[in-house]
């Protein structure tokens, strides 16, 4: 009896595995499942089973949050499954699928648990360049999210930029958290390339497309340029100034002399205005010179060699002059052709003359 039940026991349990070998191989599972997050969205995906051909499968997604699974897409043929709705941004989820056909399904293929905030990637920036007056502002749009805001998510968040010169390997990088940014250091004339990446939490956006633009000519001014426009604007200033107050005063004198403010006296005016009564305006305006008169005067002294000659010095020397007028500051005797003056000299004014000589 034990060897019949045996028996009848082997015989079921190869039937089980067979039966469900057979609906196994009659409803092989999705293959390749990935559960992918872009932007704060939550999309299951997979591909249809590759051991069968000419079948058309329908597919059964679920999610399970805290407790227990939720049938989100049923019966199918999508090839994916958005639980962007069903999920908030903090919490954790697990999701899974199965193939169905006939009315038949194969097993449940799982994912590992995820979070949205973690696992999603956020896509690249849009990005505008603008170039003034030599320089190039790099204008950067968050992409737009499922769920709420890229901000709200993720609070501060910051934008690696990288540019340089078109056509040239070398690259230099900025972090900004601003989403309007100023190239620095930038040449006028000249095409350069950008590219921008959002940095949040310890991951990255993907890298947005290149753009390129030339940068518009300067019109920074030198320093030394300002320095000369300053010393000349003091200078032209200053020699203007220098000649308003001359041309003032100069003007000012003027007026003052051909407008006095005093007038003159009455009978200064009246002098003015009367005809000269003497010769000596008619002379003066005379073109042929007046003669001056002038006197000759002689000095004559004779050294004495006895002692009468000394008293005959003793005696009036005489002094010869001729004139035809009489000289201030002599007693002069006139003569009509020739004149002699006679002047006394004292005793002492003779021993003068005697000393000097």
């Amino acid at each position: 009896m034990m060897a019949v039940l045996s028996c009848l026991s082997v015989v079921l349990l190869f039937y089980i595995v067979c039966v469900k070998t057979v609906l196994s191989e009659k409803v092989p599972a999705p293959e390749n499942v990935r559960a992918i997050s872009l932007n704060m969205g939550l999309v299951l995906k997979w591909d249809p089973p590759q051991s069968t051909t000419n079948k058309l499968f329908n597919y059964t997604a679920e999610m399970k949050g805290w407790s227990k699974y939720e049938t989100v897409c049923l019966s199918s043929s999508s090839l994916s499954c958005d639980f962007t709705d069903k999920v908030a941004i903090f919490g954790t989820y697990q999701l899974r699928v199965q193939a169905e056909v006939h009315g038949e399904s194969s097993d449940w293929v799982e994912t590992e648990e995820l979070s949205v905030d973690l696992k999603t990637v956020i896509s690249a920036p849009h990005v505008e360049l603008r170039s003034r007056k030599g320089q190039t502002e790099v204008d950067i749009t968050d992409p737009p999210m499922k769920r709420k805001n890229l901000r709200d998510v993720f609070g501060n968040i910051s934008y690696l930029i990288r540019f340089w010169k078109k056509g040239e390997t070398k690259k230099e990088e900025i972090r900004r958290e601003q989403n309007r940014v100023m190239l620095p250091r930038l040449e006028p004339l000249v095409n350069y390339c950008v590219e921008v990446e959002i940095l949040y939490l310890k991951n990255r956006s993907q890298t947005s497309n290149m753009t390129c633009l030339m940068n518009t000519p300067s019109d920074k001014v030198e320093p030394h340029v300002i320095i000369v426009v300053l010393l000349v604007s003091c200078l032209v200033v200053s020699v203007t100034v220098v000649l308003i107050f001359l041309a003032v005063w100069y003007g000012y004198k003027g007026c003052k002399i051909m407008f006095p403010d005093t007038d003159l006296p009455e009978d200064l005016k009246k002098f003015l205005s009367q005809r000269p009564q003497s010769s000596i305006p008619s002379t003066m305006q005379e073109s042929t010179p007046v003669r001056e008169h002038f006197c000759e005067l002689r000095i004559l002294h004779k050294e004495p060699n006895s002692f009468q000659d000394n008293q005959q010095i003793e005696g009036p020397i005489g002094i010869q002059t001729h004139k035809h007028e009489c000289c201030i500051g002599a007693d002069v005797k006139k003569n009509s052709e020739k004149k002699t003056e006679m002047i006394n000299i004292t005793t002492e004014q003779k021993l003068l003359l005697a000393e000097r000589d």
